[in-house]
C-alpha cells in the first residue's frame, strides 16, 4: 500500500490532466454497466441523494478570491466496490437490503460521504455514517475501509480507516483531507490566495475498542505491543526493519498477531 500526497498547486498541465484523467475515469465507468439490480437498491433507497456531482473539475475552478486546488476524494476515479450498511436501506413496504455489491463508488473524504456512479452524469450519494464497511476494488487488489465507530474511535473522529492488517491488533490508514489556507497578504501583495486540499495518511492500531494514533518506530509500536514487548523487542533486533516501509510494517503487526 502506498499513501499518495498532493505537493502543492497544480500547474496548467496539471490541471488539464487532471480533468482529461477524470473525464477518462467517467467514461471508461459509464461503459461498464452498472448491473440493473444495484441501480434499482439505489432508486428504491430513501438514503440516497443526489449528489453535487458535475463531470468539471469544481476544486480547481478559478474564483475572484483564489483558487480551491485538489480534490476531496481518496480518488477521483470510480472503484467497484461492495458496501456494507448498517441498516436497512430500502423504502418502507419494498424488498429490505443492508448491502450493495459491485457498484461503481468513490470515496469523498471531506464530507465523509460515498458517491455511486449511476450512469455517465448521474452520482448519488450516502452518509459515511450509515455504512459499516466498504471493500473497494482496484488494479486486481481489494482494499477493506471500516466505520470509525468499529476501530473503537472517539465520537469526534468520524470516517473511515483502511484496514490494512486484521487480527487482534489492526494496522489502520487514516485518509484525511488537510486544508491549507491562503497566505495571501494584501498590505505586502505577498503569498498565495489559493487553498489547498492536500491529502495526507495517518497510521492507527486498533484492538477494536481502543484506537491509538501510532508513529511508526519502535517506541511507537512497543507502546501498542507491551504484552509481546520481549518478542517485538527480539523480531526489531534480528529483522532490523524499515518501518517506513508499509509493507513491512504490515509483516511486523501480522508477526505479532500471530504470537
Amino acid at each position: 500500500m502506498a499513501a499518495h500526497f498532493m505537493n502543492g498547486p497544480f500547474s496548467r498541465y496539471g490541471l488539464i490532466f487532471s480533468f482529461l484523467t477524470l473525464l477518462t475515469g467517467l467514461t471508461t465507468n459509464a461503459q461498464n454497466a452498472l448491473p440493473n439490480v444495484t441501480r434499482d437498491l439505489l432508486n428504491r433507497g430513501p438514503y440516497f441523494r443526489a449528489s453535487n456531482y458535475d463531470i468539471t473539475p469544481i476544486y480547481t475552478m478559478p474564483g475572484p478570491d483564489g483558487r480551491i486546488l485538489g480534490y476531496p476524494y481518496l480518488d477521483t476515479a470510480f472503484a467497484r466496490t461492495a458496501v456494507t450498511f448498517y441498516q436497512n436501506m430500502a423504502k418502507p413496504g419494498t424488498k429490505p437490503f443492508t448491502e450493495i455489491t459491485d457498484a461503481p463508488v468513490r470515496y469523498n473524504l471531506q464530507a465523509n460521504d460515498l458517491e455511486f456512479l449511476v450512469d455517465a452524469r448521474t452520482v448519488k450519494a450516502v452518509s459515511g455514517e450509515r455504512v459499516r464497511q466498504f471493500n473497494m476494488e482496484r488494479n486486481g487488489q481489494t482494499t477493506r475501509f471500516i466505520n470509525a465507530t468499529e476501530a473503537g474511535a472517539p465520537a469526534d473522529l468520524r470516517g473511515f480507516f483502511e484496514q490494512v492488517t486484521d487480527g487482534r491488533l489492526k494496522l489502520l490508514v487514516r485518509h484525511q483531507i488537510y486544508v491549507k489556507k491562503p497566505t495571501y497578504n494584501p498590505a505586502l501583495s505577498v503569498g498565495t490566495k489559493d487553498t489547498e486540499l492536500i491529502r495526507e495518511a495517518v497510521w492507527y492500531a486498533s484492538d477494536g475498542k481502543n484506537l491509538t494514533k501510532l508513529t511508526p518506530n519502535r517506541k511507537g509500536l512497543l507502546s501498542v505491543m507491551q504484552d509481546k514487548e520481549a518478542q517485538i523487542s527480539a523480531y526489531l533486533k534480528e529483522k532490523k526493519p524499515d518501518l517506513k516501509n508499509p509493507t513491512v510494517l504490515a509483516d511486523l503487526f501480522a508477526y505479532y498477531n500471530s504470537l
